[in-house]
């Protein structure tokens, strides 16, 4: 659950000149709130490795400060250090041995290293004498362990019993949803969160929470209007605004979707994620002159945005501008070699300048790409009917029946056989086509347009349709 804290001028400027001076080598003294904050920003941006350094230099200037080894062993936990950031707190517990912080991360790390049994003792010795806001810390140890044993229903328990206690505490609120996820217990999610939003109508995390439990179990719009009652609630919240709006996408209410990302993106500025997302949006509404002036804003942002080279090949296939748009989809595969949409759209710009030989290459490199996928096999399928390639095709169809099955391929072989004068074999497969999809069997009268006048084949489609 992301939500980044704004910083204000004053931190830009801070920023500015700590990481100007750690370059020259004069870090000179800080006080301690001026670290943290330096710590803390780094954190937030997943940038480990430089709220190491820095934390380095708070342990050098406070050798005596347990708190800095402590901010030291949570971060080398989240690198994954595992054996460094229990030496870490090593020391810290020699400065600091009832500090209940310590023994926490403690839990985590012998969770991590499957020792179970130190795990659990520490979370006994912490029970005893505990107050109600240690019980909340204290279960949420407990979920780390149950989390690493795989015992996902068991992490889901604790967590809800942690939110019932305390809806407020944000590390709770993030882990049961995941725990939610993790045990698929989404029905349970949404009964737990309608209960924290009734009891806590202004909880923005209890109503983000709530929104993805509705998406998991299909209730689209009820998701959006949880999700929008989070970002409603805290402005700041930049997750609710993103997933409000990529749930508008699912459900194809795109200018609702573009009405939210652009909230975002005047509300917490440029980020050539968000753009791609704003021009997918306008692309989706055939405005792809808009569109494209998004993704040229996103790619001068990040130059290796491969989804931005690609939706920028889609726009100008749109326009029908077809070798600007072969140079972009080259851009993006350039980028990313594993995404078979963009050999796809590579193939299809091809097409449209009659280069069939390269138009064939990546239709094959999208069938190799992505073979599960029906879309590839029935469109390299129908290039090769268009050509008169039938036998091809008929080879093609067979390849695919190795990876994947769908009604649209069962059509394409239909119309393969109609073709090649095989009527019989034609009205079999059309009938499993019918029986397994009516809904795309206008596929057949693409690929075989005579088939309209076709009156045993019209015949059948109506006994499916009734």
């Amino acid at each position: 659950m992301e939500n980044k804290v704004k910083r204000d001028s004053a931190f830009i400027n801070l920023l500015s000149e700590f990481e100007s001076r750690f370059e020259q080598g004069d870090i000179g003294y800080l006080n301690e709130k001026v670290l943290i904050q330096l710590v803390d920003y780094y954190e937030d941006e997943y940038l480990y490795d430089k709220a190491i350094e820095v934390v380095d230099i708070a342990i050098e200037q406070y050798k005596y400060r347990s708190d800095f080894y402590i901010i030291k062993s949570r971060i080398q936990l989240n690198l994954g250090h595992i054996g460094d950031a229990l030496d870490t707190l090593n020391i810290a517990e020699n400065m600091a041995p009832y500090e209940r912080e310590i023994q926490m991360l403690k839990i985590r790390i012998f969770a991590i290293k499957k020792q179970f049994g130190d795990a659990y003792k520490i979370i006994e010795d912490l029970k005893e004498g505990a107050t109600k806001g240690d019980y909340i810390d204290i279960l949420i140890g407990e979920s780390f362990i149950q989390e690493n044993m795989k015992d996902y229903n068991g992490m889901y328990d604790t967590l809800a019993a942690a939110v019932r206690i305390d809806s407020k505490n944000e590390e709770a609120m993030e882990r049961v949803w995941i725990s939610a996820e993790l045990s698929r217990r989404y029905e349970d999610s949404v009964i737990l969160h309608q209960e924290i939003v009734e009891n806590d109508p202004y909880n923005y995390q209890g109503w983000y929470n709530l929104g993805h439990g509705y998406v998991c179990i299909w209730e689209y719009e009820k998701a959006i209007e949880a999700l929008e009652y989070s970002f409603i609630i805290n402005p700041e919240f930049e997750s609710a605004y993103l997933d409000c709006a990529d749930t508008c996408r699912q459900i194809k209410d795109f200018n609702k979707a573009l009405e939210i990302y652009n909230e975002a993106y005047y509300k917490f500025g440029s980020n050539h994620e968000l753009m791609v997302n704003i021009a997918q949006c306008y692309i989706s509404l055939n405005r792809c002159g808009i569109a494209k002036q998004w993704l040229l804003k996103a790619i001068k942002l990040d130059a290796y945005n491969d989804e931005a080279y690609y939706l920028l090949g889609e726009c100008y296939a749109y326009d029908k501008i077809w070798y600007n748009a072969i140079n972009a989809y080259h851009k993006a595969i350039e980028l990313e070699v594993r995404r078979e949409e963009y050999y796809l759209g590579l193939a299809k710009a091809f097409l449209a300048v009659e280069d069939y030989n390269k138009a064939t290459i990546n239709f094959q490199l999208a069938t190799q790409t992505g073979p599960e996928d029906t879309l590839y096999w029935r469109e390299y399928t129908r290039f090769l009917i268009k050509m008169g390639l039938l036998d091809e095709a008929e080879q093609v169809l067979e390849e695919a029946d190795e990876y994947t099955y769908g009604a649209d391929l069962v059509y394409c072989k239909a119309a393969i056989y109609y073709l090649l004068k095989d009527k019989a074999e034609c009205m079999i497969l059309l009938e499993e086509g019918l029986s397994e999809d009516y809904s795309t069997h206008q596929i057949l009268f693409e690929l075989v347009p005579e088939l309209h006048l076709d009156k045993e084949i019209l015949s059948m489609i109506k006994y499916y349709a009734e």
